[in-house]
């Protein structure tokens, strides 16, 4: 099982894009949490089986000691445009293997003060200049994933229904049948859509 999970936007400051959220897009999102050892934090905009991850650095100093937090002070920008794609599975270890790398155990505590756990697979092609997806497999309940957070919007969101990713390079094979995601010419996310009551939104 292979399912788009989550964008990521990268930003500079959490509480401005979810202002800019809001008013370009008509959604709002919540306080995600602190992202141990990165020196970033989030804000998620919850559309049910998926979602929009708003990511920023908090700490400078914490994020220069980590691959992730160089990364997003290197491809942070003003503009609320795709990042990176994140996949769902349910088969980390096997994805892992095909990847040919370990998966990674990672956490962060949500403002309520409870802990939410993963394990990524893949996150070094999405780092590096491939800019390919990475997997995630969730360690929590179906009411906890990120998306399904309970949330008022100003238009009715149904999920984000399309993706279209640059070339996938070693991983095309295993995407060719995740449902809304195309394939085409171009490094990265180049566009995500939105299935929302008064019409597509397109990031991008």
């Amino acid at each position: 099982m292979i399912e788009i999970d989550h964008v990521i936007i990268l930003v500079p400051n959490l509480d401005r894009a979810a202002e800019q959220t809001l008013s370009r897009f008509g959604l709002a999102s919540v306080a995600g949490g602190r992202h141990a050892g990165h020196g970033t934090a989030n804000r998620i905009v919850p559309l049910g089986p998926n979602y929009l991850e708003l990511m920023a650095v908090v700490d400078e100093t914490e994020a220069a000691e980590s691959p992730l937090g160089r990364w997003v002070t290197e491809h942070t920008t003003a503009e609320l445009t795709p990042a990176a794609l994140c996949l769902r599975t349910d088969e980390i270890e096997s994805i892992a293997a095909v990847i040919g790398e370990e998966p990674e155990s990672m956490s962060r505590r949500k403002p309520d003060g409870t802990i939410l756990a993963w394990h990524l697979a893949g996150l070094s092609g999405t780092l590096g200049h491939d800019a390919l997806p990475f997997f995630i497999e969730w360690h929590c309940e179906p009411a906890d994933h990120p998306g399904a957070t309970p949330i008022e919007y100003r238009v009715e969101a149904g999920g984000i229904i399309g993706v279209t990713h640059g070339s996938a390079g070693p991983l095309s094979s295993m995407l060719a049948d995740v449902d809304g995601l195309t394939i085409a010419e171009g490094s990265g996310v180049l566009q995500a859509v939105i299935q929302t009551a008064a019409g597509p939104i397109i990031v991008d």
